[in-house]
């Protein structure tokens, strides 16, 4: 027969999920700083261990390093921190193509961080780091930690704005206000969002009554002055008008700022659900309602809170209704590290979690389980009939074949690389010395490029045949912006492993001046000796 221990053994797997749901409420309302180093050593250690995971980069860290290189302030649409950090950290960094992650996570980091601070002074500890528990559901703190960008640049600026400009107005000195105008000048150039969180910023300092107080002194003045001198060289750009957009009408922005508005939502699905499931009713094994308490808020606090999470949303919305702000890619993701310390300031200071151990358990399979999805989900599109992911293309193997090329037949160095971003990005990241790549063979978009630098310096173009088939010809937007010229033309084939192949074309035009020189032919094998004539 079997024994009591083991019919007992079965129920001890609940028993101890159910204890360890148990544990982590009691250690966020009893010890929230521990519970504070817990959350921020899993949630940095995990997203390391996976961007590290794949050999390449995303995507768009080829296209942050190909702008850093640069040192731009423009063109109009791309915002210049995140690439000038890229290029410091490599720099720093000797090359180390690594240096971008440790960017994108230590950002997410230095945001909950920051975040933890700021809901400190206003909630408590036990109400901060609910706050930063909450935060990382919202989908910007997910897979897009994985690649350095706009957004994620503009993250820890955001929450260092609103911190600042709380203690610049709530105090008497006029450091809060000097470190507030740097800071916001960091943010304007991070992420074109940014200018929509500090003007929601200037509206509460001229609604609330503690921030009309502060413009009678010298501290708002400042702090402007400050942040319009960052800005002046990316402004400059922002002032000329952007001849690559193509017209929109009314009823299609209309469309677009309604579906920015949703993305958002969407961005904050992990978010909703949590705090959809913590508000259940009791079910089995949730046990008695968990009673949390949190400092109650001041009325400034409150408003500042809930303004600089929902007010900028709603301003670029507007703004792109009336043809005044375009949305792209990486705009909602800049805007959202405030939303669970706002999700806090709509609570009362004493509330019940009717769920908690539902809530809990959906909570650590975010913080636990969401690296390893996107792991999973990036390896495997690997083996589906669509491109592959940057982070799995071998990018250092295309740029060494390139490289070879180039030397094989001059001894200039490779200055120039003309391809599209992520193509020539993946050629130009891993060579040595870098060099600038000519994006799309269009000077609005790499401004750093001119005619006479083309002429001295020559070109490698780098295409792929899913881009143009044609091998034998330079592409058409190539040809017309290369002019007339006679390069020397070549194919590659480059495998992607899982027996999948890639076909490239290249073209190879010379620096002025310069005579192509053939490829050096491959040493013969000895030959061997004639046998020696009969009789001798």
């Amino acid at each position: 027969m079997p024994s009591a221990a083991a019919e007992q053994r079965p129920a001890a797997a609940p028993g101890l999920v159910l204890r360890a749901c148990d544990t982590v409420l009691d250690i966020l309302r009893n010890e929230p700083r521990r519970m504070l180093l817990w959350i921020l050593g899993i949630y940095g250690g995990l997203w390391f261990v996976a961007a590290f995971s794949f050999p390449s980069l995303p995507a768009v860290g080829y296209e942050m390093a190909l702008r850093g290189r640069e040192w731009p302030t423009g063109p109009w649409s791309n915002p210049p921190l995140a690439p000038w950090l890229t290029q410091i950290a490599g720099l720093l960094t000797g090359g180390w193509t690594g240096s971008q992650i440790v960017l994108s996570v230590g950002s997410a980091l230095l945001t909950l961080l920051l975040l933890w601070r700021l809901g400190a002074a206003m909630l408590g500890r036990s109400g901060a780091t609910l706050a930063v528990a909450l935060t990382i559901l919202i989908g910007c703190f997910g897979a897009e930690v994985l690649g350095y960008d706009p957004a994620i640049a503009a993250l820890p600026l955001s929450v260092a704005a609103v911190a600042l400009y709380r203690r610049a107005v709530l105090g008497t000195t006029r450091a809060p206000w000097i470190w507030l105008g740097l800071v916001c000048g960091l943010l304007g150039n991070a992420e074109h969002a940014g200018f929509a969180l500090i003007l929601t910023l200037v509206a509460h300092l001229l609604l609330t009554r503690q921030g009309r107080r502060q413009l009678l002194s010298s501290g708002p003045a400042i702090a402007a002055g400050l942040a319009v001198m960052l800005l002046a060289p990316h402004l400059s750009w922002l002032a000329q008008p952007d001849d690559t957009a193509a017209p929109v009408g009314i009823w299609s922005r209309i469309v677009a700022a309604f579906g920015f508005l949703s993305g958002q939502v969407g961005l904050h699905l992990g978010l909703i659900a949590l705090a959809v499931l913590a508000a259940l009713p009791r079910l089995p094994l949730q046990g008695e309602p968990a009673e949390l308490n949190i400092d109650a808020p001041s009325g400034f606090d409150r408003s500042l809170i809930l303004a600089a999470a929902f007010g900028p949303s709603l301003l670029i919305a507007l703004a792109h209704v009336l043809g005044w702000f375009s949305i792209g890619a990486t705009t909602g993701s800049a805007l959202a590290a405030l939303s669970g310390l706002a999700l806090l300031m709509l609570l009362p200071p004493h509330f019940a979690l009717r769920a908690p151990r539902l809530a809990v358990v959906l909570w650590l399979l975010v913080l636990v389980g969401a690296p390893f999805v996107a792991i999973g989900s990036i390896y495997s599109r690997a083996y589906g009939n669509g491109p592959l992911p940057a982070e799995l293309y071998p990018a250092r193997a295309l740029s060494n074949a390139m490289q070879a090329v180039w030397k094989s037949r001059t001894t200039k160095p490779l200055d120039i690389v003309t391809g599209s971003a992520r193509q020539a990005g993946f050629v130009a990241l891993y060579a040595s010395p870098r060099p600038s790549v000519f994006v799309d063979a269009d000077v609005k978009k790499s401004p750093w490029i001119n005619p006479q630098r083309l002429k001295q310096s020559g070109t490698l173009a780098v295409w792929s045949t899913d881009e143009f088939p044609r091998t034998d010809d330079l592409p058409p937007p190539y040809r017309a912006a290369l002019g007339d010229v006679s390069p020397v033309y070549g194919t590659m084939v480059l495998p992607l492993g899982r027996g999948k192949l890639k076909a490239y074309g290249w073209a190879m035009i010379p620096p002025e001046g310069v005579t192509l020189q053939a490829p050096a032919a491959p040493a013969a094998s000895p030959q061997p000796a004639p046998p020696p004539a009969a009789g001798n």
